[in-house]
């Protein structure tokens, strides 16, 4: 009898410890798992969205910023995002791959009629599950904030966001100048980081101005769902 109840918490014991060790070795799989790999489609779409909004948000601080450093900075951004857009959608499409529409961000976007965007409030949990996900979801919530903003709130969520965007797109340039197959998209990337790098740079400086002085004030709420950004470029 004692030597019944031995074996079976002897067995008992030996499925835990192989359950354990499967769940641990499970843990420890999923935890190895590669990041996705960069694509060149993927490069090249994230590339121009982000480079299209900085440009347009750049644009639009020209129109509604009195600050001096900030509009210098603005028209840096127009400046140089506008022409990496333009050597980026040549090579695209020497190699056969899809740019995005010019107009993104602009006015007659048709995004901008996507109830995820224009009207996310009214949405049912049931509707936004039937709803097909839109790319760049946050980036069109972060323009349409932006938007919204006048004076030193205005100044200080683009600076925000510029220091955001830029450290993204460091990231991807990063990766891409490194891993991307497609030799002309890797040469692309490895040109234009060092320019995002100063970029970087640049919006961090600007930010640290709006920091020190909104020191004590309310903080500016952000965009509301969550949702995948694309870096700039």
């Amino acid at each position: 009898m004692k030597l019944a109840v031995r074996n079976k918490i002897v067995f008992t014991l030996g499925i835990f410890s192989m359950a354990t060790l499967a769940l641990a070795d499970e843990n420890l799989s999923s935890t190895n798992q590669s990041p996705p790999v960069l694509t060149s489609q993927q490069f090249v779409s994230d590339a121009a969205v982000g480079g299209m909004k900085e440009v347009f948000l750049s644009e639009a601080a020209l129109e509604t910023s009195t600050n001096a450093e900030l509009q210098k900075f603005a028209r840096r951004m127009i400046k140089d995002h506008g022409a990496a857009n333009q050597k980026l959608m040549k090579i695209a499409e020497d190699e056969g791959l899809n740019f995005p529409p010019t107009n993104t961000f602009s006015a007659d976007d048709p995004n901008w009629s996507n109830p995820l965007i224009s009207n996310p409030e009214n949405l049912k949990g049931a509707q936004m599950l039937t709803m097909t996900n839109l790319p760049y979801l946050a980036d069109y919530q972060a323009v349409k904030h932006l938007q919204s903003l006048t004076g030193d709130q205005f100044d200080q969520i683009y600076s925000s966001d510029m220091v955001g965007d830029h450290t993204q797109a460091v990231s991807e340039f990063e990766t891409a100048s490194q891993n991307l197959s497609d030799p002309k998209l890797k040469n692309f990337a490895g040109k234009i980081l060092p320019t995002l790098q100063k970029h970087s740079k640049m919006a961090q400086a600007l930010n640290e101005q709006y920091n020190h002085a909104s020191n004590g004030a309310n903080t500016i709420s952000q965009p509301g769902p969550n949702a995948t950004s694309s870096p700039p470029m």
